[in-house]
């Protein structure tokens, strides 16, 4: 096996477990077995469990959304990722609920960040960084917030009414966050 090849063994081996079992118990010795490898191999790849969801979430979700770096708007990238969370529900929810939480948030994060970015620059392209920076990390940790809450009901909305809980508050909002911006740090 390639280096490549085994680490998106582990990847899937691990997405597998975890349908089932929980992230906090699932050890390099069973995932090794349920992969057909020797925990040898497993070291050479990942210093530990906790690495290895790492690099998925960078695999599934960064690495895939940064391939529609062109789409226009942001509800279609918001739409990549809910349709990434319901296609890997317990996969994230284990995640969540593990000790490695902070790696999922700031997964979700990243994504959250270039899509609210792209509003920012919609409403001004010549936002200056400070209120731009103010403005994108406020509302991506609030779109994160709604997605592990989504995650912690059990997916009970629908996706549709998740991104328009979002458009609610991001269309015309971010426009005049930008202006209130403007106005207190008199740029």
């Amino acid at each position: 096996m390639t280096q490549a090849t085994t680490k998106e063994v582990l990847a899937r081996t691990l997405k597998q477990m975890m349908e089932t079992t929980s992230l906090d118990h699932i050890t390099i010795g069973k995932l090794s077995a349920a992969a057909h490898i020797n925990r040898n191999t497993f070291y050479y790849h990942f210093d530990d469990i906790y690495e290895l969801l790492r690099w998925t979430y960078k695999q599934d979700i960064v690495l895939q959304l940064q391939q529609y770096t062109q789409i226009d708007r942001w509800e279609h990238a918001y739409q990549l990722m809910l349709d990434y969370i319901a296609d890997n529900k317990a996969f994230c929810q284990h995640s969540l609920r593990s000790v490695a939480r902070d790696l999922l948030e700031n997964f979700l994060y990243s994504v959250a960040t270039d899509m609210v970015a792209r509003v920012v620059v919609s409403a001004d392209p010549n936002t200056p960084a400070k209120i731009s920076h103010a403005i994108t990390d406020f509302y991506a940790w609030a779109i994160v917030m709604q997605v592990i809450q989504w995650l912690d009901h059990d997916l009970s909305e629908s996706k549709d009414d998740m991104i328009k809980k979002a458009e609610i508050v991001l269309n015309g909002t971010v426009a005049n966050a930008i202006r209130n911006g403007h106005a207190i740090y008199g740029i």
